[in-house]
């Protein structure tokens, strides 16, 4: 059943970004054509227009995160999804995965960007030399694989933290007890959790050995990074369970 969430999920999402990448690649063409002309304001305008996309999707992946959550789960369309055969964990896994696809995917149409602008923006470069760089590129990817792999799970944890943080924080704002003030408790306590978070972290951190820095040539030697990813999924699972009771236990739909 959770597949079929995620499916529903991910068109429902879709819609929103789908569009918006196909922009932001057509605008890219056109950004790196222009580099190849001495029309600076056609190339100040193209350069402007895709910044404002990418804005909009950074802003947009926040919005729809949210909105996904909200308008499905606790909204009239929450009537609907709590009658559904499933669990809340379901309900609430598929939305916090489709949120990381897409910003994986989002991750993945600005690398492909910045290719395309390489592709249509170097004219002027021979075709050995775009060779040459791709080979660098691979070649550092290879020496630097570890670490690419644990900052990419740092982003992960991170960002799925954040995701659970929202969902928690909007869960509280519709307690019962505060029907009159939601939007005004959810921002409160997004302010809140993240306060406590930053505490225990400094607190945990101010314990751990203290590491010489002039030893540690690679991310994955370090034993502080380690331990901020496995506190980040600490409070992952934290923050889910604490959604899934306000959820199962005190739902308040609008």
């Amino acid at each position: 059943m959770l597949a079929k969430l995620l499916k529903y999920e991910l068109k429902a999402s879709g819609r929103v970004f789908i569009p918006l990448y196909i922009a932001i690649l057509i605008v890219a063409v056109f950004n790196g054509i222009f580099m190849n002309t001495n029309i600076l304001q056609i190339q100040g305008i193209a350069i402007l227009v895709l910044t404002s996309l990418f804005m909009a999707l950074a802003v947009l992946t926040i919005v729809v995160t949210i909105q996904r959550f909200r308008k499905n789960l606790l909204g009239d369309e929450g009537y609907l999804m709590f009658t559904l055969p499933v669990s809340t964990s379901s309900l609430i896994l598929s939305k916090c995965i489709t949120a990381l696809i897409y910003a994986v995917v989002s991750f993945i149409v600005a690398i492909f960007t910045f290719g395309v602008l390489m592709l249509f923006g170097t004219s002027g470069i021979l075709l050995p030399e775009i060779l040459d760089l791709f080979n660098t590129s691979f070649k550092w990817i290879s020496e630097n694989f570890l670490d690419i792999l644990v900052l990419l799970l740092v982003m992960l944890t991170s960002y799925s933290l954040f995701i659970l943080l929202l969902y928690t924080s909007i869960s509280m704002g519709q307690l019962p007890k505060f029907n009159k003030h939601r939007n005004i408790v959810a921002f409160a306590s997004f302010i809140a959790i993240n306060i406590v978070i930053s505490i225990v972290g400094d607190a945990v951190g101010s314990i751990l050995p203290k590491e010489n820095t002039n030893m540690i040539y690679h991310f994955y030697q370090s034993s502080h990074v380690m331990f901020a990813i496995l506190g980040d999924i600490v409070v992952i699972v934290a923050l889910f369970f604490a959604t899934k009771f306000i959820l199962d236990k005190k739902l308040n739909l609008e």
